[in-house]
């Protein structure tokens, strides 16, 4: 009898455990495959699933590919991203402007015609 308050907190551990182990995100677990150095066998594998899919591709550019998509998983070209999207934001807004003005100026000869009917 006097253990089964021990047991219980026991209990209550190992059922949060559990559920933790179930219910979290845990730091090793990833969307993205961890970049790293890259092997032939992968990327033969990857150009003969691509050339069975009908998209022949060489396994030089494959390699290439992953070499790519490991540097952006680890951040390494975090600079030249955050300068390309600061250039796409610019442009954008440019064009944002641009359109705006062309549609006042629409709206003005519209009243100008409807000015010019009365």
């Amino acid at each position: 009898m006097p253990f089964y308050f021990f047991f219980g907190l026991l209990g209550l551990v190992a059922g949060g455990l559990i559920t933790w182990f179930f219910l979290a995100e845990h730091p090793f677990e990833s969307l993205e495959t961890p970049g790293g150095p890259v092997d032939s066998v992968e990327a033969s594998l990857l150009a003969e699933e691509m050339e069975a899919d009908g998209l022949p591709m060489d396994e030089a550019t494959v390699v290439k590919l992953l070499e790519l998509h490991g540097a952006y998983v680890e951040g390494k070209n975090r600079a030249a991203l955050e300068a390309a999207e600061a250039v796409s934001l610019t442009s954008d807004a440019a064009a944002r402007q641009e359109a705006e003005s062309e549609r006042a100026e629409a709206a003005d000869r519209n009243a100008a015609r409807v000015e010019q009917t009365k």
